[in-house]
């Protein structure tokens, strides 16, 4: 979304070249002010809106790098107003404007004024998936204008403010990669707004929400000792695949400037050693995972196992309980914070 930045009215008197008052007058009956900083295919324009009927008003234009123009318009009632555009390409130019006006009685009257006009291309930023690192608090941009700064909002969840980052670019070249890093904003994070601004005071932005989520789903279950997934388990698996394809789509649609990641956690129960449950909460955590990667989930996957370090049911060891043998599934923008089933983040991506 774009927003146009308000055109100011100018004090025109500072900018004639004769302080007389009867030029400033002039200035002042034929009500001129300008629309000096546009965007997009919008043009600059003097606006007037005359105190007194005009037949007519010729303006010649020099510009800064010797450019000449004029604009003109006829039959202007008392106090309607009239648009006179510049033809300009995107860019600041300083302008000499001689003014000559014929006033609806017959009488005549001219006077000069300087002005600068800005305009820019409309505004686009570009901001990638692979441009924002949640994990690092940190992401890069750029825009196709030069820029001057950019906002960085972090809303909570229970919708206040935690955080509004701010960082200058002075004048950075269109194109430029920006970066701008923000402090950890812990686990209430609801959303991030982006806003970047350019030199002309036009902003763009994006609207980032992080997704953390837990997938339901159905256990896939092994034979004792094993890892490779049964074909009479598959069915489960593809239904959480469906699942997670609803849930991936629907997040791009609204979240262009993050992606997503899958986790998958593996757990045992108590029968053997721990050694041997690490590596085979592990080796079917990766099982899942590659089911994944090969039947359609195309976001990058990731698991670990956790052997029976995390039991959803406390037993004794050496207990066969099925509550233990089990998997999460997360969809999350970032690493999963540490947590009672999430203990270590010694993540391994699957390929």
């Amino acid at each position: 979304m774009t927003r146009r930045f308000i055109v100011a009215l100018m004090a025109l008197g500072a900018f004639l070249f004769t302080s007389s008052p009867a030029k400033a007058d002039d200035a002042g009956r034929l009500g001129v002010r300008l629309k000096n900083v546009v965007s997009g295919k919008t043009m600059p324009a003097i606006v007037i809106k005359p105190a007194d009927d005009v037949r007519t008003v010729l303006v010649d234009l020099k510009r800064g790098d010797g450019k000449s123009s004029r604009v003109h318009t006829s039959n202007v009632q008392a106090g309607t107003e009239r648009e006179l555009p510049i033809r300009q390409e995107p860019g600041e130019f300083d302008y000499v404007a001689d003014f000559k006006v014929t006033w609806g009685d017959g009488s005549k009257s001219g006077f000069k004024m300087k002005f600068s006009a800005t305009r820019t291309k409309k505004l686009a930023l570009k901001i990638e998936p692979e441009d924002v690192d949640l994990d690092k608090r940190e992401m890069s941009f750029t825009i196709n204008t030069p820029a001057s700064h950019a906002e960085l909002i972090l809303m909570g969840k229970d919708g206040k403010l935690i955080k509004k980052v701010k960082k200058a670019y002075g004048r950075a070249k269109p194109g430029t990669k920006l970066e701008l890093k923000y402090p950890d904003p812990g686990n209430d994070l609801l959303y991030m707004d982006l806003k970047v601004y350019d030199v002309a005071g036009f902003w763009t932005g994006v609207r980032m929400t992080p997704l953390f989520a837990e997938i339901p789903h159905d256990d896939v279950v092994f034979d004792s000792g094993k890892w490779n997934i049964k074909s009479s388990e598959e069915s489960k698996l593809k239904k959480t695949r469906d699942l997670l394809k609803k849930e991936i789509d629907k997040f791009n649609k609204h979240n262009a400037a993050l992606s997503l990641r899958l986790y998958i956690a593996g757990y045992t129960d108590t029968v053997g050693s721990k050694a041997s449950n690490q590596t085979l909460s592990n080796n079917r955590a990766r099982a899942i995972a590659q089911w994944f990667r090969k039947n359609g989930i195309r976001i990058p996957i990731y698991y670990q196992g956790f052997g029976e370090e995390v039991l959803a049911k406390p037993t004794p060891d050496e207990t066969d309980e099925q509550a233990n043998r089990r998997a999460l599934y997360v969809l999350s923008s970032q690493i999963p914070s540490k947590s009672y089933h999430l203990p270590k983040q010694s993540w391994k991506r699957v390929q």
